[in-house]
């Protein structure tokens, strides 16, 4: 609907998205993250993670810990650290 809109009235709306995982941190405690591996086209990684960093700052978004960016040579990786409970949820 999205590209046909967009070509029939020169508006329209398409969505992208990124992949992550969700990985199991430390068992003892039971700590979990959500890894974002890759963003779409034309996505500023250190935008993107400072707008989540905003939002938590403003308790817009809640359960998450702590967010850091991990990307080096081999690959992106962004780390955000949920609360124990948030993933099961």
């Amino acid at each position: 609907m999205g590209i046909l809109e967009a070509y029939r009235t020169g508006k329209g709306r398409i969505v992208v998205r990124g992949k992550t995982d969700i990985e199991l941190l430390d068992s003892r405690t039971k700590r979990s993250a959500i890894i974002i591996k890759e963003i779409p086209h034309q996505t500023n990684k250190s935008a993107l993670v400072e707008k989540i960093a905003k939002l938590v700052e403003n308790k817009s978004l809640e359960g998450i810990n702590d967010i850091r960016d991990e990307s080096d040579r081999s690959g992106m990786r962004v780390v955000i650290e949920v609360c124990n409970l948030c993933i099961y949820l």
